[in-house]
């Protein structure tokens, strides 16, 4: 009940704050369904609002040099003018906007505060509007459904064992790494794993070590055998097992998920509303774009046959958000074959050292033009087959890089 009482008084202070504003720029607002006026700017395409007016809404709003801060009881914003950084309670975010000072004024990115504080936004182009509807909140007991099984967590957990790479570095991203005290041998980022317990790998762990850990939630992904996580039921230690995000809004929604389960909405909110606004700056970036390289990600390759990301991955979407065409959208899933590989003759082949300089070496791709004109460039084979924030956050850099190198410049100011 006291949470519904909060959502409610925090939107009667939204309309209050809306409804008593003057617009300077003509930019409108419908909060809720109230139509306002409110003075807004526009950098690009994104939307600011003078940081004075989120004293309204029950922030008490403060400013230290370049910091400027607004907060109330739940959460945090540090906003540092004059650059994209912003924390968000115990998290550290960079956006795809610029806070700033303009004359008297500090603007703060609207849809990022919006969002964060659980509104959905959208465009209304035809009375020229920001419409800003509160969304569903995400509250105890959380539900998360995998095929036919459903998941319920009743409160937070103050002790995790991680089973996936990219649970582990999602939960370091909402602030709680410290709350993992399993992770798989392959959970290697961020750097602050290396304090945290070994437990095996995803599809065989140490059934032994994670009892006497006796975590109140264990966290799978794929690849774990059934009869393990079976083991762990068995002695009265709950699990939470989802299969990996397949495309880019199945993983903002297990962010989201995941965030509720450890109880930080508001830094789920933040890191989601983030990676969104940064893929729309770079759709409009590239919006136009004629010239789209063919490129060709390599999972495995040489005499263990031909692997890479079909039409139905997260790479695959990637790679296109980044203004490439991934070549193996001929396909499904992840096996291919060397004969498509040379039939498509891409012009970037990318991926980890292992794979690139085996792809270099191996007789059957020099006929490939990728290899002939040194395009096989080396990543970090962690950042693209992981669903976790680095994902867009650095991997889309790297490939707008790679594709298109002027709009990477442009995008990094």
């Amino acid at each position: 009940m006291k949470r519904n009482i909060k959502v409610l008084s925090l939107a009667l202070l939204f309309v209050f704050l809306f409804a008593s504003i003057v617009s300077a720029s003509g930019n409108g607002l419908s909060v809720e369904g109230v139509i306002q006026e409110v003075s807004l700017d526009n950098v690009e395409g994104r939307t600011l609002i003078p940081a004075q007016h989120l004293e309204g809404m029950g922030f008490n709003l403060s400013q230290n040099g370049e910091t400027v801060t607004i907060a109330n009881s739940e959460v945090t914003f540090k906003f540092i003018t004059g650059t994209k950084k912003v924390e968000v309670n115990d998290i550290t975010l960079e956006l795809d906007v610029k806070s700033y000072v303009k004359g008297s004024e500090v603007y703060l990115p609207l849809r990022f505060i919006f969002e964060t504080l659980g509104y959905e936004l959208e465009w209304d182009g035809v009375n020229s509007r920001v419409l800003a509807k509160k969304g569903e909140e995400i509250v105890y007991p959380v539900s998360i459904q995998d095929n036919d099984e459903t998941f319920v967590i009743d409160k937070e957990p103050d002790t995790i064992v991680s089973l996936a790479p990219s649970v582990t570095e999602i939960l370091f991203d909402l602030g709680v790494g410290s709350k993992i005290k399993g992770r798989t041998q392959f959970c290697n980022y961020p750097s602050e794993v290396n304090d945290i317990k070994v437990v095996g790998n995803m599809t065989d762990p140490s059934t032994e070590d994670i009892v006497d850990i006796y975590p109140d939630l264990i966290i799978a992904a794929t690849h774990y055998k059934e009869e393990v996580l079976g083991k762990f039921e068995e002695a009265g230690i709950q699990i939470l097992s989802k299969k990996s995000p397949e495309n880019i809004d199945e993983m903002y929604e297990f962010i989201l998920k995941l965030g509720a389960v450890v109880d930080r909405n508001y830094e789920a909110r933040a890191l989601v509303s983030g990676m969104r606004s940064k893929v729309g700056t770079v759709q409009m970036k590239l919006k136009g774009i004629t010239e789209k390289p063919e490129a060709y990600y390599v999972v495995g390759t040489g005499q263990w046959g031909e692997y890479t990301a079909g039409s139905d991955t997260f790479i695959s979407e990637i790679i296109s958000i980044a203004g490439g065409k991934n070549v193996a959208d001929d396909v499904t899933g992840w096996k291919y074959t060397i004969e498509k590989l040379i039939d498509n003759d891409p012009e970037i082949i990318f991926g980890g050292e292992f794979n690139i300089n085996t792809m270099k070496a191996g007789e059957n791709y020099q006929i490939l033009s990728a290899v002939q004109n040194d395009k096989c460039i080396i990543v970090n084979e962690n950042i693209f087959s992981r669903p976790s924030p680095r994902l867009i956050y650095e991997g889309l850099d790297i490939l707008i890089e790679m594709f298109h190198k002027d709009i990477a410049n442009q995008l990094s100011n």
